[in-house]
């Protein structure tokens, strides 16, 4: 065990958790991050155009840029994941490598995307299988496209994808989308088509998509030409959080107090595709600039608080 004691702690190393890192070591704090860029869901994006400033990068390309800006900063980077946090006067996080101290945490362990694990779905995916109706959605103007998974942020990709596309099929295992909040809306809405009690069973294509397989209450199978599918549903990546001692929302993300990013545990905050909201990077950004923020004047204070003592 090392007997440095970090300022700040940050567990993720996405877009939300360099950004902290950035404004956390350019605020001359001890910072240590946690997590390999390259299991990052940015990582693995393909091309995003939607990011300001840059009209196309690539996944990868972008979170290593993310990675070498923040370590202009004299950042501690360990390349591997916190295995057990444990609360105390400060925090104590274990990672496969090492034991660690720190006064703060940022929580900015991302989310994994949903699954069908169906034939085709790997071998299609980024080929018309995307899991990011608002970063994939513009490439499929005046297509027929489906859209797998129920709730408000399913309904909220339908509409979006219904100005962008010639139809929307809906697939949904629930016996209808299960969100109160946008119902009307996509039933007012010419352009979506909703399946209720469906169960997708394939993805299909040469190429790139061009069918998708389902069943409606277990009958035969029946098969819809599509030239994309969209999965939605991301699950937030939760274990830590849970041994932290955080609040959960009623999604199973992070709750946090914006903007300044605050969790129930004093010390600890969380930003990014972990708590609430859209799952875009320029989201992410800003959570973890505001989490960094807070956990600078916490810690500023902590110090302050400390050396009157002595």
């Amino acid at each position: 065990m090392s007997d440095k004691i970090y300022d700040i702690a940050i567990i993720g190393a996405g877009p939300a958790g360099l950004t902290s890192a950035l404004y956390c070591g350019r605020a001359n704090l001890s910072t240590i991050v946690f997590g390999n860029v390259y299991e990052s869901q940015i990582a693995k994006a393909g091309d995003i155009r939607n990011y300001p400033g840059i009209d196309s990068i690539q996944g990868v390309d972008l979170i290593e840029k993310f990675e070498i800006q923040a370590e202009h900063y004299n950042i501690t980077h360990v390349p591997s994941n916190v295995t057990r946090a444990i609360l105390g006067e400060l925090f104590t996080l274990y990672s496969e490598l090492d034991e660690f101290k720190c006064r703060s945490i940022i929580v900015a362990t991302g989310s994994k995307h949903r699954e069908l694990n169906i034939p085709g779905e790997k071998e299609l995916a980024y080929k018309g299988v995307s899991y990011c109706s608002i970063c994939d959605g513009n490439l499929y103007k005046g297509k027929v496209v489906a859209l797998v998974g129920s709730g408000d942020q399913a309904a909220k990709a339908a509409l979006y994808l219904a100005g962008l596309c010639k139809e929307v099929l809906v697939l949904t295992d629930k016996s209808d989308m299960d969100s109160p909040q946008y119902m009307e809306q996509v039933k007012s809405n010419t352009a979506i088509r909703v399946m209720g009690n469906a169960r997708v069973v394939a993805i299909e294509g040469h190429e790139a998509v061009e069918r998708i397989g389902f069943r409606i209450n277990e009958g035969p199978e029946e098969v819809a030409g599509v030239e994309a599918v969209f999965i939605e549903g991301g699950i937030p990546n939760t274990l830590l959080a849970l041994e932290l001692g955080l609040e959960l929302d009623d999604k199973g993300n992070i709750s946090v107090s914006r903007p300044d990013q605050s969790t129930n545990v004093s010390g600890v905050f969380a930003a990014g595709d972990v708590t609430s909201g859209i799952h875009q990077v320029s989201k992410a950004v800003g959570d973890g600039a505001s989490a960094a923020m807070s956990a600078i004047l916490y810690v500023k204070k902590q110090k302050k608080g400390d050396s009157k003592l002595t």
